[in-house]
């Protein structure tokens, strides 16, 4: 089993300190992080999706075995059967990851309008169909409804049927449409998956998403997440965590105290 963990970003200032030496070019941070990580999650693909030369530029400055996981467009988020310039797009940005076997999968986040009232996970497989093949597809479900009572098991099972990676997260324990319990499965057996949000109780009131992800998770709960990342990894030949409580400087430390907990019980 491989577990990897990872942020969402190595850009951000607040990591300088943690990740960085004060007076580290912001040019050299990326270079850097992958000293400390084996793989990073783009969430700024979320935004744009990158030129083939850029990703080229990024891969460049990793080392050979590093890994990007690659959030999908927001358009896909609304319309997964979202198709012409930005899929052509897509597989223009990604070649470079995949010659180098540095592409570790898609990520698609689902937005929390996605509900099975107006909608089919069934629109998935129009996605599937324009993805460069041969690479995982990470799914984020964010309504509720998906997982309430009988519909969890028919969410399962469609998840199993096409070897999706089910989104694991770490989440506000709040009665909220848009927030799912914890659901820790694998739906496919190559790649488990999973997302820390932090546990902001005031999640519901916050007015960006700064402040939804204002969480300092602590020592006990950094524990109690090792452990069910642990379990995934029982089940599935490899594991990604996304640490993505970005505020000040929460991800990268949680990022870090989480592969120092899991090294320190895999010696021992």
């Amino acid at each position: 089993m491989a577990i990897r963990i990872g942020c969402g970003s190595w850009a951000d200032a607040e990591y300088v300190g943690v990740l960085y030496p004060k007076g580290l070019p912001a040019a050299e941070r990326l270079r850097i992080y992958a000293t400390r990580f084996p793989r990073v999650e783009l969430n700024n693909t979320y935004y744009a999706t990158p030129s083939a030369a850029q990703m080229t530029a990024w891969a460049d400055q990793t080392p050979r075995d590093f890994l990007f996981d690659f959030k999908l467009h927001r358009a896909f988020s609304e319309r997964p059967e979202t198709s012409g310039d930005l899929v052509e797009k897509l597989a223009a940005a990604v070649d470079p990851l995949q010659r180098m076997g540095k592409l570790g999968c898609f990520l698609l986040t689902l937005a929390p309008s996605f509900g099975p009232a107006r909608h089919r996970l069934t629109e998935i497989d129009a996605l599937l169909k324009n993805l460069p093949p041969g690479v995982p597809l990470a799914v984020e479900l964010r309504h509720r409804g998906w997982v309430e009572g009988k519909s969890r098991e028919a969410t399962l099972d469609f998840f199993r049927e096409r070897k999706l990676a089910w989104v694991a997260l770490d989440l506000p324990d709040l009665a909220l449409p848009s927030l799912l319990p914890v659901i820790d499965e694998v739906t496919n057996p190559q790649l488990a998956y999973m997302r820390l949000h932090g546990r902001n109780p005031g999640w519901a009131k916050a007015k960006t998403a700064a402040e939804r992800h204002q969480w300092d998770y602590s020592p006990e709960e950094l524990r109690e997440i090792a452990a069910r990342i642990r379990n995934l990894a029982d089940l599935a030949e490899h594991v990604h965590v996304s640490v993505n409580n970005h505020a000040e400087d929460f991800a990268p430390k949680a990022a870090l105290a989480l592969q120092d907990l899991l090294a320190a019980r895999a010696g021992g």
